[in-house]
């Protein structure tokens, strides 16, 4: 029982850990090719917010942008894939309280994410 919990602690951490670098990655990187853009960018007040479906076409291009808009996308998922792996993790254990708080904790992060994705 006490290697379960531990194995899931680790996968959690590495979860968090690869996220967090991932995310910093890209943000970093989207900062960068905005110090070395020549060309002047779209207008991007016509649109506010971010859409994935709507940025693929400038994250494809490089855009700088769109590459900042991915990484604090990839940011928000962290806690999401951490939520995912906390309630499968309880529902293998047959924690049931706590797998149904974990999942209703990861409908509400969904439904808070579903607007950016699509």
């Amino acid at each position: 029982m006490r290697d379960k919990k531990e194995k899931t602690l680790s996968y959690v951490s590495t979860i968090l850990l690869i996220g967090s670098f991932c995310a910093a990655g890209l943000l970093v990187l989207g900062l960068g090719l905005s110090f070395f853009q020549t060309q002047p960018q779209a207008d991007i007040t016509a649109s506010p917010g971010f859409s994935l479906s709507k940025s693929i076409g400038s994250l494809l291009r490089g855009e700088p942008t769109a590459v900042i808009n991915l990484g604090i996308l990839v940011m928000m998922l962290t806690p999401f894939l951490r939520v995912v792996v906390a309630a499968f993790s309880f529902l293998l254990e047959k924690d049931l309280t706590y797998a149904s708080v974990a999942f209703g904790v990861m409908l509400i992060l969904l439904f808070t994410m579903l607007p950016t994705l699509f």
